[in-house]
């Protein structure tokens, strides 16, 4: 029997600062490509493949443009991945890709037709990370008002079976292209699908062939009760913050169940935690960049940051204010939760580390340092993969990443050292869903 291997992710926006705030600031001297150039896009996805990475991951976000924001490029800009993913697939042969598009923004018949018609042009290997949008800002940008929490994943729950219903429109053999008969397809296996539901509606057929996946991989990222409820029911493969073994089994038991009770089979379920490695030849190296990484960063823009994930204004509270006293929070509950569990901190303690993997020591040092708690998480905790997200000039971060710990995960047999399979569902080794 084959050894269970990790899945490793690439995580970004398009945009200067992909996650760590602050993470663009770097001596310009080493600056190849600037993350507005195509150049740059296109070295990470070499680099990720060059690493057996599955995939590389687009976050994305639709608010933004506060004085903070602007400033200290705090998520904002942030341009369409959807947009790059084409050009970066033409230059890789087996790295997947996955774009996050909102079920509360895009009309769910566009969203169904852009993802088929890109898991065409990259060949199988598209993935959809699904997100209902967290904060009000978004919503303005559209001019829509941003529904409830609860009423988001409501909707949601609605979008995913009327989108899939529309790719499954196209029975697999519909198209024939007889050239003697001159028959397109079989009109008998291209179907209407007439769905009228409480938020949305649409006749169908969809308009794109079905792809080489017939549907693309789903990500989801919901921590939240609800969230996760959501999730069971539809991921592929679901993101994780991490935390302690113990804390990743409890999450990894409680999907299961939910899951199963949905009819679905928990064995296929993908666990994929958060993790920013700072990797180095040395343990004072990578910790004297762990401290840099620190101490770049601003309090006010880490608030700023966290202001923007929570949907709440923290400008507005005393440092010193605890978690428990902010109320109910509409944007990223899963995630305040997790700070919540913690011992209920301070605005100010959770500023400190908000986001900023280099703050976590077992994720600083040398490659056999990191390895070692990659490989406690995976085995103890049963994460089946990690997603990493660069601290600081993307290109050479996930050089280090690929030429210093990736070797010393394939030593211990952990990564894969080549690639099997076309698709992106078959690096995660899953079925073409039914």
């Amino acid at each position: 029997m084959s050894r269970r291997l990790m899945h490793l992710t690439g995580f970004m926006l398009y945009g200067p600062a992909p996650h760590t705030q602050l993470s663009w600031v770097y001596p310009t001297h080493k600056i190849r490509h600037q993350w507005y150039e195509v150049e740059y896009w296109e070295e990470i996805a070499r680099t990720l493949e060059r690493g057996r990475f599955d995939l590389f991951f687009f976050a994305d976000g639709w608010g933004g443009g506060n004085g903070a924001a602007i400033r200290w490029a705090i998520q904002f800009p942030t341009h369409d991945p959807v947009v790059l993913i084409p050009r970066l697939s033409a230059v890789t042969t087996h790295l997947g890709f996955a774009a996050t598009m909102s079920t509360t923004f895009y009309p769910p018949y566009m969203l169904a037709r852009k993802l088929a018609s890109l898991d065409h042009v990259t060949k199988g290997r598209i993935g959809w990370n699904i997100v209902t949008s967290i904060n009000d800002a978004e919503g303005r940008n559209f001019g829509v008002e941003l529904p409830a929490h609860d009423e988001r994943y409501d909707r949601a729950d609605e979008y995913l079976d009327l989108v899939c219903r529309l790719w499954e429109s196209w029975e697999p053999d519909a198209m024939v292209m007889d050239m003697e008969r001159k028959v397109f397809a079989e009109p008998s296996k291209v179907h209407r699908i007439d769905f009228t539901g409480k938020w949305y509606s649409s006749r169908g057929p969809l308009n794109v062939v079905p792809g080489p996946q017939r549907r693309p991989v789903l990500f989801q990222a919901g921590a939240s009760g609800r969230g996760r409820q959501f999730a069971a029911r539809w991921a592929d493969c679901v993101f994780a913050a991490g935390g302690t073994p113990e804390r990743t089994v409890a999450f990894r038991k409680d999907l299961e169940q939910r899951m199963a009770a949905h009819g679905r089979d928990p064995a296929r379920l993908q666990i994929i935690a958060a993790c920013g490695p700072v990797v180095a030849a040395s343990e004072a190296e990578a910790r004297e960049r762990a401290a840099e990484i620190s101490e770049r960063i601003p309090v006010e823009a880490t608030i700023a940051n966290m202001s923007g994930h929570w949907n709440v204004d923290l400008t507005r509270y005393p440092p010193e204010t605890r978690l428990s006293e902010l109320g109910d929070v509409g944007g990223t509950r899963g995630m305040v939760e997790f700070y919540r569990e913690q011992g209920d901190p301070t605005i100010a303690e959770v500023a400190r580390t908000y986001l900023n993997m280099s703050s976590q020591d077992g994720f600083v040092g040398t490659q056999a340092k990191v390895a070692d708690t990659l490989q406690w998480m995976f085995e103890d905790g049963r994460i089946d993969g990690f997603q990493l997200s660069p601290q600081w000039y993307a290109p050479d971060y996930y050089r280090d990443i690929v030429e210093l710990l990736i070797p010393e995960l394939q030593r211990r047999g952990l990564t894969r050292t080549e690639y099997r399979g076309t698709t992106l569902r078959d690096l995660l080794a899953q079925d073409t869903p039914a």
